[in-house]
């Protein structure tokens, strides 16, 4: 640095070089280079000045070029947008725009490129940390010598803090606007001095006004009730008296509604002391008022509501003493109003109930206001009714406890037909015994007690042996008398805690709680000795005995294990003899289980198709021809091999499952008939239908479907039916068979001789004929009174017109006797054992006849 010129006052800076000037590899001296550089280092001093005031703003100010890309950032902007300087120049000025600003940055950089001038607006900006601050952005443009855009200048004040004050100013007004909307409160000024009124949106509204009109007390006036008129044109002088009021009247508003409003003023007073202004509120009303009205009307209504009531109320204090009773409890539980105010309901609540409702009223309190139960009360005669209670607990506006108010609906009416319900429902109609439900409940709970015990459970299960001879010789009245009698003398002989159930029809169960086996022997032993006595039914000694099982329970007892062995044991009673006492012991556990495997086998038997058929003659005595066959069912077991009927057929019986078979035997037998009247036209099929048969339903559509499928002539099908259906419903099976009989088959009584009554209802129902008893059969010639019911049989049944066959011929001395009786039909094993249909399709061929006569 140093003098520019001769003027020792300019100062010019100047850069001087120095380099060597070389000749043949030697230096032969140094080269001076000055240059003149006192306008760069002025410029660089003036950088460098703004440069400094750039930092210290406390602006953030940036520059970029014209296509976005950050160039400088001072202190401020590190501050306000979180970057520093070497992390935010060479990005693109997109760093600090938000999503939605992205766009407008672009049009405003656009704008500037093109010449346009400064640009001046307030947006938002991102920071580093993702949060976004609001600024307002002024972006101008910087030029080079020649006046060319080169690049941008942007300085980004913080505007937070104003546009927050602003935003609250702003949502403090909406608040007030939305506020005084809600409590419908308006406000209004009115300056004394140039008697200028104004008031708020909502006081329009509540006036019924566009808010757009504006206020003048002549409006006001004009709409003020003409009742209230004079009233209100009083507050211009209190306030001018510097009076404050606080006044209700009625408005009427344009649409023609009558609203009540409350108007509030003070005066403000200016330095002399004289009013100035008059500043207010007025607040619609009309909903108070009215619900004022309302509560009033509301109370005179409770007043007569509770005073006349037909329900029991009663209002107590946070103690449960009584303070008001109406006439109906007072009529409800016998006592004047006297005896029960002062008096907690305690005192007149049955005793069994008592500690039930302490337990209920202890609990009204926090969050239980309300309660309701069924208890009893006594009143003063002794007597006991039942109330539906109500209680209610009642609070004041701030949520304390006020008082109780409790109803009491009588509904003693509606609990006894509720126990005579359940009485119903757990008990015998007839006999008034627990049922079969109740039995199981009892059973559940003795089992639960005895193992908590370490005891034992006895059940006797009891039916009364022939009970259905009675019914049906004496009538159903007489058979409901026996079975009345017959549980009060079962009832007698048991002991007090024991439970005796009328299990169904003529069955019963007895349960007794702690007992061995000895104890419950002892127990059916008096009950049989009871039952034994005769009974006097319809004025005559009806005698009858019972048949008795026992079973005891151990560790693996349940109600239903304990039924079912006692009903097994019960059984072999029957079979023993009846009227007797059986014990379920090992060999009937085994009987019954082989009868469980027996049912399982059955099932599995019909659907791997076990069954067969076998075929047994019908001989006509007259002639010695085979005029039929009967088609017996057999069990081809795969392990047993052919199993009796004796040992299946019962048990199908008992299981429903003879149902099925049965239809399957009426199917295969009749196929099997149309494949032998090609040889033999005249031959007919016998098929024996057991009572469960008959009973299920849709019997008679089975049969005419069968006849329809195979093609067999009805009159050429018999149905054999054993004296059991004389047993049952006698209306219902008579129209059963005169339904089978409207198909043009034939019926048969099987077993004819050995049931009941049966002679009497031979008229009665349409059968063709009888099949007497082999038992019969057996005596003949050697049993005189055999032979005399044989002939007796028979003799009846030609008087009768019905076809007569002797079952069971084993001999020729039987069969010659059937013949000198006339009898026309017989068969047996002497005339041809049962046979397969492969055998009786050879016997047919061979036109086999016997030799009679």
């Amino acid at each position: 640095t140093g003098p520019a010129s001769a003027d020792p006052s300019v100062i010019s800076t100047m850069l001087t070089s120095y380099f060597p000037v070389p000749l043949d590899e030697e230096i032969i001296g140094i080269g001076v280079v000055v240059v003149d550089i006192t306008e760069r280092k002025a410029g660089e001093a003036a950088r460098q000045q703004l440069a400094a005031i750039v930092d210290g703003s406390g602006d953030a100010i940036f520059g970029t070029t014209t296509s976005g890309i950050i160039t400088s950032w001072n202190g401020a902007a590190e501050r306000l947008f979180g970057w520093t300087a070497q992390e935010a120049i060479g990005q693109p000025a997109s760093l600090i725009a938000t999503a939605d600003t992205v766009g407008v940055q672009q049009e405003m950089r656009g704008r500037l490129n093109a010449g346009g001038a400064h640009e001046r607006h307030e947006t938002t900006r991102r920071r580093k940390d993702g949060s976004v601050v609001d600024v307002l952005v002024i972006a101008s443009t910087a030029t080079d010598e020649t006046g060319k855009v080169v690049g941008l200048s942007v300085i980004a004040h913080d505007i937070t803090q104003r546009r927050a004050e602003q935003q609250a100013l702003e949502t403090s007004q909406r608040r007030l606007a939305a506020a005084q909307s809600n409590a419908h409160l308006g406000s209004f000024e009115f300056d004394v001095l140039t008697g200028e009124l104004t008031w708020s949106a909502e006081y329009s509204r509540i006036l019924g006004l566009d808010p757009s009109l504006p206020a003048s007390y002549e409006l006001f006036t004009s709409m003020v009730h003409p009742d209230d008129a004079a009233m209100v044109a009083g507050v211009r002088t209190d306030a001018n008296r510097r009076v404050a009021f606080d006044l209700d009247f009625r408005i009427i508003r344009t649409d023609s509604q009558v609203r009540w409003v409350r108007t509030q003023s003070v005066p403000e007073f200016g330095e002399n002391g004289a009013v100035v202004k008059v500043v207010g509120t007025m607040m619609d009303e009309t909903r108070r008022v009215e619900a004022d009205r309302e509560q009033r009307v509301a109370e005179s209504r409770f007043e007569i509501a509770f005073e006349q009531a037909a329900i029991g109320a009663a209002i107590a204090d946070l103690d449960g003493i009584a303070t008001r009773v109406n006439p109906s409890l007072c009529s409800f539980l016998g006592r004047s109003a006297d005896e029960l105010v002062g008096h907690r309901s305690a005192e007149f609540t049955h005793p069994d109930d008592v500690a039930f409702s302490h337990a209920a009223f202890m609990r009204m309190g926090p969050g239980h206001d309300s309660y309701a139960d069924q208890r009893r009360y006594v009143r003063p005669d002794g007597s006991i009714v039942w109330a539906l209670c109500n209680i209610a607990l009642v609070r004041d506006e701030m949520g304390a406890p006020q008082y109780f108010f409790t109803q009491l609906q009588d509904i003693t009416v509606r609990k006894v037909v509720e126990e005579e319900l359940v009485q119903q429902a757990l008990h015998d109609s007839l006999t008034g015994l627990p049922n079969r439900a109740l039995l199981t409940d009892r059973l559940i709970h003795g089992l639960a007690g005895s193992r908590r015990r370490g005891t034992q459970v006895g059940v006797i299960f009891l039916d009364v042996d022939h009970f259905k001879v009675v019914n049906d010789s004496l009538g159903h009245t007489s058979g409901d008398d026996l079975l009345r009698q017959a549980a009060e003398r079962i009832a007698g002989a048991i002991r007090p805690g024991d439970t005796v159930a009328r299990f169904g029809g003529d069955e019963f169960v007895v349960v007794c709680d702690d007992v061995n086996l000895a104890d419950t022997t002892q127990i059916a032993a008096r009950v049989l000795e009871a039952l034994s006595q005769p009974c006097v039914i319809g004025g005559q000694d009806v005698h009858v005995t019972a048949s008795l099982g026992i079973a005891i329970s151990d560790e693996h007892a349940t109600p239903e294990s304990l039924l079912r062995d006692s009903d097994a044991a019960m059984y072999r009673a029957k079979e023993r003899g009846r009227g007797r006492v059986e014990v379920f012991d090992e060999a009937v556990r085994l009987k019954a289980e082989a009868r469980l495997a027996t049912e399982s086998a059955l099932r599995r038997g019909l659907e791997r198709e076990e069954f067969v058929l076998h075929f047994q003659p019908i001989v006509d005595l007259s002639s010695g021809t085979m005029v039929g066959t009967e088609a017996l069912l057999r069990w081809r077991h795969p392990e047993r091999g052919l199993v009796s009927p004796a040992d299946f057929i019962p048990i199908a019986e008992a299981t429903g499952l003879i149902v099925p078979l049965g239809a399957w035997v009426l199917e295969a037998a009749c196929r099997q008939l149309i494949e032998w009247q090609v040889t033999a036209p005249a031959l007919t099929m016998a098929v024996n239908v057991s009572v469960r048969q008959m009973l299920a339903p849709g019997i008679t559509r089975l049969v005419e479907n069968v006849l329809l499928r195979t093609g067999v002539r009805p009159e050429d099908l018999c149905l054999e039916l054993t004296e059991s259906v004389f047993m049952e419903d006698v209306e219902y099976f008579e129209r059963i068979l005169a339904s089978l009989k409207a198909l043009g088959l034939r019926l048969a009584i099987d077993d004819f001789g050995t049931g009941y009554s049966s002679l009497s209802y031979l008229k009665r129902f349409p059968v063709d004929g009888v099949k007497v008893d082999r038992s019969f059969i057996d005596g003949l010639g050697t049993e005189p009174h055999d032979s005399a019911l044989v002939a007796a049989i028979i003799a009846m049944a030609a008087a009768l017109g019905l076809d007569v066959t002797a079952e069971g011929v084993e001999t020729q001395q039987q069969l010659a006797i059937l013949e000198q009786l006339h009898c026309g039909r017989a068969q047996g094993f002497y005339l041809a054992r049962p046979m397969p249909a492969a055998d009786m399709t050879r016997f047919l061929a061979a036109s086999h006849r016997w030799k009679v006569g």
